[in-house]
């Protein structure tokens, strides 16, 4: 993974090729990847392990429609924190709550954004009066009911900057 600082690693056109077909298709057989690229499959192979071990390649996820299981609520929760507080402490207990699916440290008006996946408003009363507003360090909170949302699974930039693709 990379460090703060250190220098993004380069991919040659392979490796961005390899990164598409992934992204566009997460559950594809090396033998489907080297097909598409042109490639053995030996040769996929060592390249998909090179960009797991070098940590460009962090996982293989699953995504589950909340709303299929009776979880049909999205709530962002802006948090603005109290000074002279432990913002990673206060990151980890909010990542605690199970509801909770991820937990940003953010510049601007909040410190924290949290998104969480509920059933109901009550639901959400329910997390809010016992789990948010109990936290000490939490000085103020916004909730925002997501409405829509469209989202992006995939990373930019995997052209090839020379355009030799």
């Amino acid at each position: 993974m990379a460090q703060p600082g250190e220098a993004p690693r380069v991919l040659d056109s392979v490796d961005r090729s390899l990164l598409r077909e992934l992204q566009a298709d997460p559950r594809i057989s090396i033998r489907g990847l080297a097909r598409a690229i042109g490639m053995s499959a030996g040769a996929v192979g060592e390249r998909l392990e090179r960009l797991e071990s070098r940590g460009v390649v962090r996982g293989y996820r699953v995504d589950i429609d909340p709303a299929a299981l009776g979880i049909g609520l999205e709530v962002l929760i802006g948090i603005e924190l109290a000074q002279h507080q432990s913002v990673l402490e206060t990151m980890h207990t909010l990542r605690e709550v199970p509801e909770v699916s991820q937990v940003e440290l953010v510049t601007g008006r909040w410190d924290l954004v949290v998104r969480l996946q509920l059933r109901d408003p009550q639901h959400l009363k329910d997390i809010l009066t016992h789990d948010v507003w109990n936290i000490q360090s939490v000085r103020h909170s916004e909730s925002m009911i997501v409405l829509e949302s469209l989202t992006h699974d995939g990373v930019g930039g995997l052209e090839d900057p020379d355009g030799d693709e």
